[in-house]
C-alpha cells in the first residue's frame, strides 16, 4: 500500500465515512409537536355573503391612426437574442476553469520529466 493510497484511505475514513455514521448514530427526541394530537378546528364562523361587486370598466387608450402601411402594422419586429455560445464569463468563472484544468489535468507523477536548463 503506497503512501497516497494510505493518506486518500485516511482521508475518506475521516471526513466522508465519520460523518455519515455519527449522523447515523445520534438519537434525538422527537419534536414535542409530534406527541401532541392536533387541536381541532375551530368552529365555522357564519357571516353574511356580501353580493360580489361588479368589475369597474378601465378606460381604454384610443389608438391613433399611423403612418405606417397596414402591412407592416400587422407584422411587428422581434428582435431575437442571438445565442452566445463558447467561454460564458462569471465572476467565479476563472477560478472554476482553474479549478477543472488541474482536475482533469495528467497528474505530476506521470508526466515526463523535464530538465531546467
Amino acid at each position: 500500500m503506497k503512501l497516497d493510497d494510505l493518506l486518500g484511505l485516511i482521508f475518506f475514513l475521516l471526513f466522508i465515512l465519520a460523518p455519515v455514521v455519527k449522523g447515523l448514530l445520534k438519537r434525538e427526541a422527537p419534536l414535542e409537536t409530534e406527541l401532541l394530537p392536533p387541536p381541532p378546528p375551530p368552529p365555522p364562523e357564519e357571516k353574511p355573503r356580501a353580493k360580489p361587486k361588479a368589475p369597474r370598466p378601465r378606460p381604454v387608450a384610443i389608438a391613433t391612426p399611423s403612418r405606417e402601411t397596414p402591412k407592416e402594422a400587422a407584422e411587428p419586429k422581434i428582435r431575437r437574442r442571438k445565442k452566445r455560445r463558447g467561454l460564458r464569463v462569471k465572476p467565479d468563472g476563472i477560478l472554476e476553469g482553474i479549478v477543472w484544468h488541474e482536475i482533469l489535468s495528467e497528474p505530476r507523477g506521470k508526466q515526463p520529466w523535464k530538465p531546467k536548463r
